[in-house]
């Protein structure tokens, strides 16, 4: 297998892991969903600093030597974003 076909292997493996990643965080903006519509029934407010920072935390621990906090927290950012536009709905 020459260079160029081993890089097209692995960009293969990226995209199915992308499908992966992508097919998860819909799973995940499901459970943001039903949380909002729970916050939105009892008028609690959308969005929980300590929450995030906590998920962010936990995450850096399991993590620990192969990602950085700052990397975990500029992952996830967007991702809380979302999720509170979902939770708004």
């Amino acid at each position: 297998m020459d260079t160029k076909e081993k890089i097209n292997h692995l960009r293969q493996t990226i995209d199915k892991y992308d499908d992966q990643m992508l097919d998860i965080l819909v799973k995940r903006f499901e459970v943001s969903l039903e949380i909002g519509k729970i916050k939105s029934s009892e008028n609690l407010k959308v969005g929980d600093p300590n929450r995030e920072q906590n998920i962010i935390d936990r995450l850096s621990e399991r993590l620990s030597g192969k990602l950085d906090s700052e990397d975990i927290a500029a992952i996830f950012g967007p991702i809380y974003r979302i999720s509170k536009k979902i939770q708004r709905k």
